[in-house]
């Protein structure tokens, strides 16, 4: 439809509207036609006006509702699933709805019971099982999240996103091999899967088989260029055999998504051991910038300045690391090496005491 075509549209529909002529498939046809529109305000509100206590419309209701969700305006759309609560609580989409609202309001606990009375009126609803389990995962009830995307299956075996939420499960309780079972068994089903890939090659690389980790990694980018954490999950892969060509999918990775930290701290460790300590020393303090709690980079800034022969900077860093971490050892012990090198020997041997009492410290390497 062009523009001009959908203007011709809006323009019929809300004369009829104004007419008193639009019937309920007239009224949602101008919704989705304000949506295309942009003006998803406007469908919404339009919606809100055509609800009547007198003839419940649940596809009404939960366009009006998805409307204001689309628009940003999540106080109204809970607003609306509140009045007409009495109107549709024998019907399971709605409490799965009002339970999505919840997962977007972070409010997980008050979700798991939506999602519950909808599995109670409907047992046999697979989408109903699905958004339960979903919400028991990030719960952390990893195995009852399994059970209820094995139900899904029962009941809808071709739900392909359920066959990977049980390889996340896998993941999330460090079962790497049951998790890699699970994704391989997605790729048979569907072999253009990227988060199957995705995670396949997170899975391969912390099994130790970069070559099978890089595969899959490239296979996702290949679905998805623009997947920052594929190209993460590359650049690991290849961090120890090839740097260069890890340095390059990190670098995408940061294209993808600049807030991408990890992709910024890897960086920064190829650079340091490879002796590059300018170099390694900015990367690390992008990720400063935006975390100033990330105690790994703080680590490494701090070493960087060291043996750049920054012995200040480094005595400030570590210092500003032991705010946070006051048992860190191997920070004590780095500390007392910056005082060494300032020449304040009371300083030194005062952060090396503090190293032996909070465990002594380890060899240089970290």
């Amino acid at each position: 439809m062009t523009r001009r075509q959908l203007q011709e549209s809006i323009s019929d529909l809300e004369r009829r509207l104004s007419a008193g002529e639009i019937d309920r498939e007239g009224a949602l046809d101008l919704a989705a036609a304000y949506r295309l529109d942009g003006r998803v305000k406007d469908a919404a509100q339009m919606l809100s006006g055509r609800l009547s206590d007198s003839d419940p419309d649940w596809e009404i209701c939960r366009a009006c509702v998805e409307c204001y969700r689309e628009a940003g305006l999540m106080d109204e759309a809970v607003a609306v699933l509140n009045l007409w609560a009495p109107f549709f609580r024998d019907r399971a989409e709605f409490w799965m709805l009002r339970g999505l609202f919840l997962e977007l309001m972070d409010d997980w606990d008050a979700a798991l019971g939506e999602h519950d009375l909808a599995c109670n009126i409907a047992p046999h609803m697979a989408e109903a099982h699905y958004r339960r389990g979903i919400v028991l995962l990030h719960l952390a009830r990893h195995d009852e999240a399994r059970r209820e995307f094995e139900k899904t299956l029962k009941l809808r075996p071709g739900l392909i996103r359920a066959r990977v939420n049980i390889g996340l499960v896998f993941e999330a309780q460090g079962r790497a091999r049951e998790a890699v079972a699970a994704f391989e068994q997605v790729l048979e089903s569907d072999p253009e899967n990227a988060d199957a890939h995705l995670n396949l090659g997170a899975l391969y690389g912390e099994l130790g088989d970069s070559q099978l980790a890089l595969q899959h990694c490239e296979r996702a980018l290949e679905i998805d260029p623009s997947s920052s954490e594929a190209a993460y999950n590359a650049g690991l892969a290849l961090a120890e055999r090839n740097p260069e060509q890890a340095v390059r999918f990190l670098r995408r990775a940061i294209a993808s998504n600049p807030d991408n930290l990890d992709a910024y701290h890897r960086l920064g460790m190829i650079a340091q051991n490879h002796g590059r300590w300018e170099t390694a020393a900015a990367y690390f303090q992008k990720v400063i910038e935006r975390d100033a709690g990330r105690l790994d980079s703080l680590f490494a800034l701090a070493v960087c300045h060291s043996k750049s022969d920054r012995a200040a900077q480094a005595v400030e860093t570590f210092r500003r690391l032991l705010e946070i971490d006051p048992e860190n050892e191997k920070a004590w012990f780095y500390l007392g090496v910056a005082y060494d090198k300032l020449g304040d020997s009371v300083q030194a041997r005062a952060a090396y005491k503090r190293a032996d009492q909070t465990g002594g410290h380890a060899g240089e390497g970290s």
